[in-house]
């Protein structure tokens, strides 16, 4: 499960963003998209809630990040002004279509667009710094069991 270099992904900021990025951090992935009514920004709150209970030392270990599953609408501007509501530390990829697609493929969390909606699992993905997956954790956990199960990835 590694970024795909070179693909043209880019961050909130328009930076690039390829596994250099993510170097020795575990990462706690989400696919989400910004016009989302419910279930991205909840998500996104229990990720800041859980970050907000980890001490500094654990919280530079990690990388939690949102790719944008409607990457046509989502682009670094719009992305920028959804994550100032959360975590500081939440980093956004966003890029081609495709590039989305593969990367959310080779997860096991296909992406279906139609009418505007978007369809996208729901779970948290914790995938340790070599890009092996380390949990799929279900969508609707707690700020609280998220925190410990992170404290217990980041502590090895």
């Amino acid at each position: 499960m590694t970024w795909p270099a070179g693909r043209g992904l880019v961050d909130q900021t328009g930076a690039a963003l390829d596994e250099a990025r993510f170097a020795g951090r575990v990462r706690l992935v989400y696919f989400g998209y910004t016009r989302c009514p419910d279930l991205c920004p909840t998500a996104l709150m229990t990720v800041t809630q859980a970050l907000d209970a980890l001490p500094p030392a654990l919280l530079a270990r990690l990388a939690p990040v949102l790719v944008a599953a409607d990457p046509e609408h989502d682009g670094p501007g719009v992305l920028a002004r959804y994550l100032d509501t959360f975590h500081p530390a939440i980093v956004a990829a966003t890029g081609p279509v495709a590039v989305i697609d593969g990367l959310a493929a080779s997860y096991a969390a296909p992406i279906r667009r139609h009418g505007g909606l978007v369809d996208h699992p729901v779970d948290l993905f914790l995938v340790s710094p070599s890009g092996m997956l380390l949990g799929r954790l279900p969508g609707g956990i707690a700020p609280e069991a998220l925190a410990g199960i992170l404290r217990a990835a980041l502590s090895r």
